[in-house]
């Protein structure tokens, strides 16, 4: 058991799937899965690897999420205070020769769509990916001393993001996992931030490879934390879009076969009440 830094409430626990429902696709995850919580409302289990550009050459840079990532306070079960919104932010760090200690992140967020039934999926991904550190010195005024001389950090960074998906992905039923053995990737607008002032710089698309994935939010406090709910399989989800569509189709056309009959009655009605009004003047 690991803890996410002195977070009482964050925690980064072994997770297990349920195997108690029988007929549900279920999975015990390999070991090397790596398996964090935010408090009991999220929980995700995933190898993951981020691929960028760290400049405009041709060198694709491919970086682990490490075992060791441990979970952001700023993750939440109520982002920004919506109760259809989740995130988890994992956060670590490396060191480097010539900056120092680096610091990395990577945020999924999930959204949950009030449909019928509900559903929920990943809305978003982000990364931060910190490259370098400089320390410099500030400007000289006449007769200061070098020794007087404040020093400023300039870091480098990489701001990857998908953005709001669309089409959404990984889209799964409340009150269930999602599961996947399958290696999934998933492309991410990127760009290069200096914080000295200097304007972005587009890079080539970075890219998050995730296997071993599972994931199950908006999960019931009164869940196990060692226990996902029961799982869809990756490949299910592509089917549950026609699934849902065609249900939807399914209500407009009966919502609109209803209308017809009303209206087909009234009309009967009214035209029995005029044939009764024409006898009785005759």
């Amino acid at each position: 058991e690991q803890v996410a830094g002195d977070q009482d409430h964050q925690l980064v626990v072994p997770l297990v799937s349920d195997s108690s429902h029988s007929g549900d696709a279920q999975l015990i995850l390999p070991a090397e899965s790596d398996s964090w919580v935010v408090e009991n409302c999220l929980a995700v289990k995933m190898v993951a690897q981020i691929k960028f550009y760290p400049n405009n050459s041709n060198i694709l840079v491919t970086k682990n999420i490490p075992a060791l990532a441990k979970v952001s306070p700023t993750s939440s079960c109520s982002y920004l205070n919506s109760t259809t919104t989740q995130v988890l932010t994992l956060e670590w760090s490396e060191a480097d020769r010539s900056s120092g200690i680096l610091a990395r992140n990577l945020s999924l967020y999930f959204s949950l769509n009030n449909t019928i039934p509900p559903m929920y999926t990943v809305s978003m991904i982000t990364s931060m990916y910190q490259l370098s550190r400089n320390r410099v010195l500030g400007k000289m005024s006449p007769g200061q001393n070098t020794t007087d001389m404040k020093s400023k950090s300039d870091s480098t960074f990489i701001r990857m993001t998908t953005n709001i998906m669309n089409p959404l992905q990984f889209m799964v039923p409340k009150n269930r996992s999602f599961l996947c053995e399958e290696s999934l990737t998933v492309e991410m607008m990127a760009e290069l931030i200096t914080t000295d002032g200097t304007p972005p710089v587009k890079l080539k698309k970075a890219m998050l490879k995730i296997s071993s994935f599972q994931f199950d939010a908006f999960r019931p406090t009164s869940l196990p934390s060692l226990q996902f709910q029961p799982a869809t399989s990756c490949s299910s989800p592509n089917d549950l879009v026609p699934i849902v569509v065609g249900c939807s189709l399914a209500g407009l056309v009966l919502f609109i076969v209803i209308g017809y009959l009303m209206g087909r009655r009234k009309a009967e009605v009214k035209g029995y009440a005029t044939v009764v009004e024409q006898g009785e003047v005759e």
